[in-house]
């Protein structure tokens, strides 16, 4: 069996610092994962904040000079994103650029790399100690625009809607953008506190990924936060939804050509549980693949949807299936969803399907290290679930997943919540 190829230093209580070195890339890429806890007082001011450091920072005061400073780093490539993780907010930032061997003048480009993502991070742009009141305005309209297009794209907005139904109470339910209100009176000086709150007590995981050697991305790191207090971190944790008793039921009227329909399930199993990969795979032949139950029966067989889909949240234990729907169809898609999973619960599919939905999930797990963006997700999930299985070895695990253990993980299966998008009447 070969070595965990994750190496892992504590930088401090709060703060890891993470390395994958693969010598197929002739790239690096480094990120910085800020996890806070989601709540509704903060989620907004924390998604503007990697928007705002991305323009600039005290080493190099606007995007003109920040980008003149990439460029000269072989094309350097700088990205900051907001994801929701379980009952976390992150807020990332990464930079990606050429190996320190493909230099033509042996830069140390792994050092200035690591450099100006911490500038960015620890030494933004404070013009008279607070944020550009003009960045602020033209980000706080981006992020309003990024959360309004969102109505416009009805597959993800009924989903969100959906999980919010759902999980109306926990923190899961919050959208990780936050809401168009609060966006709006975000203010200079909210701002700048809510970016120094998050600094000083956000669990920090730092990740090197690439072919090059992470001890100069490590011995940076240390000497950004050598002098930097941080309070005691809340820790990467999510709790696993179970359900709030009576099936909850909503219905949105917009003005849609389309139905959705979004059915949630609780599974009573999430993160590091020993039967999870029983309902990663139940969910992969339940509704993951073109293969799949739902897909063949609800979709191709009876054309009740334009699209019927599952997908299991791991971080929560959450089930979802969405679909898209004729309005009259509703009902008899709703059915023939809960008789699909009625079927895995019996028993009743064959064997082709079930060593369909292994062979799937074992062909996506080959593609992980494809991509530093795939080998950094994936170690990245193991470090948040307390788990050390590589990619490989995940796939060695699915093919000992029995047809008993999925019929298992199905029984577990209980549905809570069914959202309707639908048009509104003439």
């Amino acid at each position: 069996m070969t070595a965990y190829p994750l190496n892992r230093t504590k930088i401090s209580d709060s703060i890891y610092f993470s390395s994958v070195v693969d010598a197929r890339y002739k790239t690096n890429r480094i990120s910085i994962n800020l996890f806070i806890p989601l709540q509704k007082e903060t989620v907004s001011a924390n998604a503007l904040i990697p928007f705002v450091l991305r323009k600039g920072c005290a080493d190099y005061p606007d995007f003109t000079q920040l980008n003149q400073k990439l460029y000269s780093l072989y094309g350097s490539y700088l990205d900051t994103d907001v994801r929701k993780s379980g009952d976390n907010q992150v807020i990332g930032l990464s930079i990606t650029g050429i190996d320190n061997a493909y230099t033509l003048e042996g830069e140390n480009i792994i050092k200035e790399m690591t450099d100006i993502l911490f500038a960015i991070l620890l030494r933004p742009c404070l013009p008279d100690g607070l944020f550009s009141e003009k960045e602020l305005n033209l980000e706080r309209q981006m992020l309003i625009d990024l959360i309004e297009s969102e109505i416009n794209e009805k597959r993800s907005y009924a989903i969100r809607r959906a999980l919010e139904t759902m999980c109306a109470g926990d923190p899961y339910g919050i959208d990780k953008y936050g809401t168009v209100e609060q966006v709006k009176s975000i203010s200079q000086k909210e701002l700048t506190e809510a970016y120094r709150s998050l600094i000083r007590s956000a669990s920090i995981e730092i990740l090197f990924v690439g072919c090059g050697n992470p001890e100069i991305a490590l011995q940076e790191t240390k000497k950004a936060f050598a002098d930097m207090p941080h309070l005691p971190a809340a820790g990467i944790t999510s709790q696993a939804f179970s359900g709030h008793g009576p099936v909850k039921e909503k219905t949105e009227k917009l003005q849609v050509s389309q139905s959705k329909l979004v059915m949630g399930f609780s599974t009573g199993v999430h993160a590091a549980d020993p039967d999870i990969n029983a309902m990663r795979l139940m969910t992969a032949l339940y509704g993951g693949t073109p293969l799949s139950r739902l897909f063949q029966h609800v979709r191709e067989k009876l054309s009740l949807c334009y699209y019927c889909a599952a997908r299991f949240d791991r971080a929560k234990g959450i089930l979802l299936v969405d679909s898209g729907v004729e309005k009259q169809n509703i009902q008899k898609a709703k059915e023939e969803i809960l008789r699909q999973l009625a079927v895995i619960q019996d028993g009743a599919f064959t064997d082709q399907e079930f060593e369909q939905a292994v062979l799937s999930m074992v062909d996506n797990l080959k593609s992980v290290n494809d991509s530093l963006g795939g080998t950094e997700a994936w170690y990245l999930q193991q470090i948040c679930y307390g788990t050390k299985v590589t990619p490989e070895e995940e796939a060695q695990n699915l093919r000992q997943i029995t047809r008993d253990d999925v019929i298992a993980a199905a029984q577990k299966v209980r549905l809570d919540t069914i959202y309707v998008l639908t048009g509104e009447e003439e």
